[in-house]
């Protein structure tokens, strides 16, 4: 009854918040875009092969993924700006003078990042995860693709090497990165004119010192003596079967869970990929507590800052936050500190100060 009551003016102040919003976050967008064709254009100066239309390409595919990356500037930059015109006009008094308290007030405007929350899970992430595939492809194709990187898929692991054989791609049943050794494996031999000339099937390869060693070997279906081991040279190192060329933005929400048991069934870190899922998961709650932390700091009664100190405690916040959450995330990656708790921290944190502050202004 309530809400019906005061449909109109709920409507409208959601509505005005909106459109501060999606205004700042096309203003970014197009500056950090533009910034991305000067770069890439900058890099591809000395390629001949490489047209204007690569450049502009590239970067529409990557619009996605940035609008992705800037939704949290365009909510903060967007409250700033929604919120200070509020006070200048004293347009919430119409809510204060409808009986609505602050708590009521920042519940009903906290639909409107958890909307864009919503929005950047269930829609844009699908369409960052589609955009990112075309991406890569069209990135490799001018830049060239790093060929020793390791790709999964269901059918196990597959790795690209070079020795004094030619070319090599080998699938594996089971990678163990720490002790470098592949369980089943088989080598492909290529030659230049990319045809098979053997394969050579193992129980066992392990690398060390840029040599495979591989154990119990068949090659073309002819075994040979169990006991005798097949040493290939490599170009590869330890280091390199860390990490796969499987692009994380080029898998949605929906996929992520899948994709990490496989790589826990073939012997990957999927730590990366955990991360990126529940930082996904945990950027509606961000969008809220900056709205709710940004609205009220301007609306305390006894702090009347001109508009351009409050921008710039609201810059520095933010920068405190995204130091906060990148710190956390690194510890987070490199397995110091819980996943969960890493990712959804910065988060919870931000939205429990804005909590805070609007316990104080109520109490006011």
């Amino acid at each position: 009854m309530y809400l019906n009551n005061n449909y109109a003016i709920i409507k409208y102040f959601l509505l005005k918040l909106t459109k501060v919003i999606f205004l700042c976050w096309f203003i970014l967008i197009s500056i950090i875009s533009l910034i991305d064709i000067i770069d890439l254009n900058n890099k591809t100066r000395l390629k001949e092969h490489v047209l204007f239309n690569d450049i502009f390409l590239l970067t529409i595919e990557n619009i996605p993924l940035r609008a992705d990356e800037l939704l949290f500037y365009a909510i903060l930059f967007g409250a700033v700006i929604y919120f200070l015109e509020l006070r200048k006009t004293n347009e919430f008094l119409i809510l204060r003078l409808n009986g609505i308290s602050f708590w009521k007030a920042f519940i009903i405007i906290s639909i409107v990042p958890l909307m864009f929350g919503l929005l950047s899970i269930f829609i844009l992430n699908p369409i960052i995860s589609f955009s990112q595939k075309i991406h890569s492809v069209h990135h490799e194709n001018i830049f060239g693709k790093g060929s020793y990187s390791i790709t999964i898929s269901n059918q196990g692991l597959w790795l690209r090497d070079r020795s004094n054989l030619g070319e090599i791609i080998i699938k594996g049943v089971y990678l163990d990165s720490t002790n470098a050794t592949i369980k089943k494996p088989v080598f492909f031999l290529i030659n230049s004119d990319t045809k098979l000339t053997k394969r050579i099937d193992a129980d066992w390869a392990y690398l060390e010192n840029q040599n495979w060693n591989l154990e119990n070997v068949k090659t073309d279906g002819e075994s040979f003596n169990t006991s005798k081991k097949l040493i290939i040279k490599s170009v590869l190192t330890k280091d390199d079967l860390k990490y796969t060329s499987n692009n994380q933005y080029s898998l949605n929400i929906f996929e992520i869970p899948k994709f990490i048991k496989i790589l826990e069934n073939t012997g990957i870190s999927s730590t990366a990929y955990k991360v990126y899922f529940h930082k996904v998961l945990s950027q509606p709650i961000a969008f809220v507590g900056i709205i709710v932390l940004t609205g009220a700091l301007i609306f305390r009664k006894h702090s009347r800052l001109p508009p351009s100190k409050t921008i710039s405690f609201t810059i520095i916040g933010s920068f405190l936050y995204f130091f906060l959450q990148r710190l956390l995330i690194a510890l987070g990656t490199s397995e110091q500190m819980p996943i969960i708790v890493a990712t959804w921290i910065p988060s919870i944190i931000l939205l429990g100060l804005g909590l805070l502050v609007i316990s104080l202004v109520e109490e006011n």
